[in-house]
């Protein structure tokens, strides 16, 4: 004896079955594009293509492209479906992102230079690159990006070729170097950003110069906001008179004799971290200290880490016969906030170079977050 399932749908003979609505297939194309565009790769995308009749053509139309040498084998396989994809793009759509990570194989240059090309040519907005740091990427290979609507370009683990500062990059509004090489062998290289007249945000994580001992220079005339962390050089010179916002992390990592001129500044960070390395450098950090708050006298607003308000009580006392530069100063924030960190910690005269300098008696807040 079977017993039925009351939750079961019973067919009755001749009833028509309710046909099957794909509901994925039925949204806009361009919804679909956009679905697309989340895929770790495009080569997941271009697989959609065998789907249906309707997914033959959609991944062409996808905004987002991401060429990546981790799924493939060889360089040649992956050459030829770099090839194949840019082929199938031509004349159609724009592209607002590409991403292209070649870490797997030796950097194939032409190949490079060809979805460069297409960059140009297909209105790219964004552009990311990641080759092996052992890869130098010489300047002539961006020619094609220098009148072209790019926005946005970053470059991970690369090493920049001699001249990369002679790039004019016209449209480039942001910029980030994510632990690069920079060159030093032409003055343009000292002064790497000084034929980027557009640029506003620059952010430069890990990066070293060539040769450290070289004098790193950025100007940015319309600079707005600058973001530097572990930045391996002897002097560093800015010449911003838009910035609005700058941020320094891990300054003791290596001592930095700082050159600022930031006129319009509205807020610094300042983040440090005692690596060990400070009693062997006391005194570059002292001068390292003095030249980047002196740099930075224009702010109202600062948030300081809390270590590095450490490392200037502990270590020196320096700061109590220098008269301080913060005149327009309103804010002063230290973060993170420790149990056992309290504004009773720090030395007097620490607090007083923060506050000494303004007309005002100091700032408003004093505040622990």
């Amino acid at each position: 004896m079977s017993i039925q399932n009351p939750n079961k749908k019973i067919r009755i003979e001749g009833e028509a079955e309710e046909p099957q609505i794909d509901r994925l297939s039925s949204l806009p194309d361009h919804v679909l594009h956009h679905v697309l565009s989340f895929f770790d790769d495009t080569l997941f995308s271009v697989r959609t293509s065998v789907l249906s009749s309707r997914w033959r053509s959609l991944w062409k139309h996808v905004p987002r492209l991401t060429l990546d040498t981790d799924f493939f084998n060889s360089a040649s396989s992956f050459a030829r479906y770099v090839d194949g994809v840019l082929s199938s793009r031509l004349g159609g759509s724009n592209v607002d992102e590409i991403n292209f990570f070649h870490l797997r194989f030796s950097l194939d240059k032409e190949l490079f230079q060809r979805v460069v090309k297409f960059a140009a040519s297909s209105n790219c907005q964004e552009l990311i690159v990641c080759v092996g740091y052992d890869e130098i990427l010489e300047p002539h290979l961006f020619v094609p990006l220098a009148d072209s609507n790019l926005r946005r370009l970053r470059f991970r683990c690369s090493s920049l070729g001699t001249g990369f500062g002679s790039c004019a990059f016209s449209a480039l509004r942001v910029l980030d170097l994510d632990d690069c090489c920079l060159p030093c062998g032409s003055a343009a290289d000292l002064d790497p950003f000084a034929n980027f007249p557009c640029l506003e945000n620059l952010t430069l994580c890990g990066c070293a110069m060539e040769d450290r001992q070289c004098c790193f220079k950025i100007s940015g005339p319309r600079l707005v906001k600058l973001q530097i962390s572990a930045l391996c050089c002897s002097k560093l010179e800015i010449f911003a008179p838009e910035l609005k916002f700058f941020d320094i992390t891990d300054i003791a990592r290596s001592p930095i004799l700082y050159q600022l001129a930031l006129p319009s500044l509205d807020h610094g960070i300042i983040s440090v971290h005692d690596n060990g390395r400070v009693e062997k450098n006391k005194e570059e950090m002292k001068a390292s200290c003095i030249s980047l708050l002196q740099g930075l006298h224009n702010a109202s607003s600062l948030n300081v880490h809390s270590h590095f308000l450490e490392l200037l009580s502990s270590n020196y006392d320096f700061l109590e016969d220098q008269s301080s530069p913060f005149t327009r100063l309103k804010s002063l924030k230290v973060s993170p906030y420790f149990p056992e960190f309290h504004y009773m910690l720090l030395s007097y005269h620490v607090i007083k170079y923060f506050m000494k300098g303004s007309s005002r008696h100091g700032p408003e807040t004093i505040e622990f977050v």
